[in-house]
């Protein structure tokens, strides 16, 4: 939801632009001078209204965080392009956002509601920490999508919840991180039950703690791990049984997963930035442009420029 840097990267135009936590203070709109809202770039949570933010936070160019984000949407019309997939806004309406995700807007009217911002080690991944790994299946699952449409039935529930976060949050001279942190584990535990609820029974039975530690494992070292042994030795077990457990809950194997991420990576590369394929193909630690492009053909079915055209007129 930040401006500087990012503006920085979209003029110069060769890479995906990013959006970074502590820039978001600098985002918020002011009224005679003075800041709608008081975002403390150290402060390791943030908590604000679309409304008190400028247009960086509804932007409609292709961009990334560097942080998780979750979008609680109750006003607004629209799409919500993320990773590729469009999202018609049909508030009220969640979006949960990784960090290094690609997302952008595509509105018809302005967007009202909350965003919810926090890095990685606010969260306190891995699983030992009060918030643990199984209790985020909206972030980044394959197959799923990140957003989760809200009943009349859960709406009052949401809104005290996210009233008890803004409260807490509001109040610099005293806040806590631990009742936010504990505030947050519980939002997004019952986000959670929602979200599984929505998904088949299939799914939700098979939900695994060793399967959402692989996926973090993979989201952090794909570029320079894709052995599924290196996995294994991570986590501290054999590979098979590794290879077992993720292949009985999401159907793929280990490696399949890999090279998923690796595919989703070069696709925003190839669609968000100016990268030419060799230059792509050399960041993701591919050793030639030819090997990386049978691997993208292998995985995405078409060839790497093939690909970039037909996303560019796609989304323009």
């Amino acid at each position: 939801m930040a401006q500087t840097s990012s503006m920085v990267n979209k003029k110069n135009n060769t890479d995906i632009p990013f959006h970074y936590y502590n820039e978001a203070a600098d985002n918020v709109q002011c009224e005679q001078g003075e800041p709608l809202l008081s975002l403390d770039p150290q402060f390791p949570f943030a908590i604000t209204q679309f409304e008190l933010m400028n247009s960086s936070a509804q932007a409609d160019y292709p961009h990334r965080h560097d942080c998780y984000e979750v979008l609680y949407i109750c006003g607004g019309e629209g799409t919500h392009i993320i990773d590729f997939e469009p999202h018609p806004i049909q508030p009220p309406v969640f979006y949960f956002l990784s960090k290094d995700q690609v997302h952008f807007w595509q509105l018809e009217k302005p967007l009202k509601g909350y965003a919810l911002l926090f890095p990685e080690e606010f969260l306190g991944f891995p699983t030992q920490s009060i918030i643990r790994a199984q209790d985020l299946a909206f972030f980044q699952q394959a197959g799923h999508a990140p957003s989760l449409a809200i009943g009349p039935e859960n709406q009052a529930m949401i809104s005290s919840l996210l009233e008890g976060i803004e409260d807490e949050f509001k109040h610099e001279a005293t806040r806590s991180l631990s009742v936010l942190r504990a505030y947050l584990h519980i939002l997004l535990t019952k986000l959670n039950r929602l979200y599984l609820a929505d998904c088949s029974d299939e799914y939700s039975a098979k939900t695994s703690t060793l399967v959402h530690q692989f996926r973090q494992l993979v989201a952090e070292h794909f570029l320079t791990e894709q052995a599924v042994q290196d996995y294994a030795n991570r986590i501290g077990i054999s590979s098979s049984h590794l290879t077992d457990t993720v292949k009985a809950v999401t159907g793929f194997t280990p490696g399949q997963l890999i090279r998923q991420k690796l595919a989703l990576e070069a696709k925003r590369l190839l669609a968000h930035s100016n990268a030419t394929v060799a230059e792509i193909g050399y960041r993701l630690n591919f050793d030639d442009a030819s090997y990386f492009g049978r691997f993208f053909k292998r995985e995405v079915g078409m060839s790497p420029a093939a690909f970039r055209q037909l996303t560019r007129e796609k989304y323009q």
